[in-house]
């Protein structure tokens, strides 16, 4: 009896096994433990650090905040959505070479940019306010043309296979009639395909990086406040994978969500997780987010997240790198304006 049921045991794992096979099209869901125990720290495992400077010319605009980064070829692209708003183009030797800095109203203007995409013909901008716009610009930053866009759109990614779509992403805005999340474009056609949780309607955190490119129509979605990565592609989404933070994700079921400042605070002195990131390079791929004071970095494989790795910024450190923008090289890629650090881990 005993020999009959290791045997059933064995036949079911190799079922498992095989039913379970990743591919870049058909992974199982499963859950990443992140336990801060086991965090790193990044100083101590850096095998080197890199400095990159970024050379402002005479122009009367420069980048005071990075937002966002992206590289087009050699180029470097920066998104400033807050000190000096606009898209700003340095060449390889970081000398800025150009940028999109028109505020206003206008039919070439913006009023507020809050993440752009890289697509064959150039750049396209989301510009969201009560009514969002795509703005787009050729390889030079020179202005081309305005669509409409998904209204309070905070995040999008323009895919660019021979069946383009655009994912939008909504947050949890709620106050109006529209409870969708995640919504999809193809040509004309949208398609409402996740909505927003009712326990976390409202609960507006900013994020600097929802989407993770995968290939060109394929990309990861990490909402700003739930434990969980979906896996976008055809106008559908799934479960990737959850997040297991051991207790310190924050509950938003039975707490107060109209003051978001104040929710921040009291996350953050709870000790709960926030802010949270992802950026990705190929199938190499990092999340990021806070703890209290500290700064944690989750490096892994779209392929094989069984083996991340986890590593801990105190703010000290923190205040010294800049912001994590990017992931280069295999590298973490923290920036402040002025400079980039080019950070390898093994």
């Amino acid at each position: 009896m005993k020999l009959l049921k290791y045997s059933v045991t064995l036949m079911m794992m190799s079922l498992m096994t095989l039913s379970c096979t990743k591919s870049s099209s058909d992974l199982c869901p499963g859950t990443i433990r992140v336990n801060l125990d086991d965090a790193l720290p990044l100083k101590e495992m850096a095998s080197s650090i890199d400095i990159f400077m970024l050379n402002d010319s005479s122009s009367s605009h420069f980048p005071g905040n990075i937002t966002k980064i992206e590289w087009m070829g050699d180029s470097i692209l920066i998104l400033d959505s807050w000190k000096e708003p606009g898209l700003y183009l340095y060449n390889p030797e970081g000398v800025l070479v150009n940028s999109y800095t028109k505020r206003g109203n206008g039919p070439d203007e913006f009023v507020g940019i809050v993440d752009f995409n890289i697509v064959p013909s150039g750049v396209v901008l989301l510009d969201t306010y009560s009514t969002s716009r795509l703005i787009y610009l050729n390889k030079n930053l020179s202005f081309l043309y305005k669509k409409d866009a998904e209204a309070q759109a905070n995040h999008f990614f323009c895919e660019t296979a021979t069946s383009s779509g655009v994912w939008y992403d909504r947050g949890n805005v709620a106050y109006g009639p529209v409870k969708d999340k995640l919504i999809y474009y193809d040509k004309d056609s949208r398609k409402a395909v996740l909505s927003i949780p009712h326990e976390i309607e409202n609960v507006t955190f900013a994020s600097y990086n929802v989407f993770a490119k995968i290939s060109n129509d394929t990309i990861l979605y990490l909402p700003a406040v739930e434990p969980r990565i979906y896996k976008c592609y055809d106008g559908q989404s799934e479960v990737f994978c959850e997040l297991d933070f051991h207790g310190l994700w924050p509950d938003f079921s039975n707490i107060k969500k109209d003051n978001p400042l104040e929710l921040m605070r009291s996350i953050a002195e709870e000790g709960k997780i926030y802010s949270t990131n992802i950026l990705s390079e190929g199938k190499d791929l990092a999340i990021s987010f806070f703890c209290k004071d500290d700064f944690f970095v989750m490096k892994f494989r779209y392929d094989d997240f069984s083996t991340h790795k986890l590593f801990k910024v105190d703010k000290n450190t923190l205040e010294s790198l800049g912001a994590l923008v990017a992931l280069k090289d295999g590298c973490l890629i923290f920036g402040e304006p002025g400079k980039l650090l080019k950070i390898k881990v093994d």
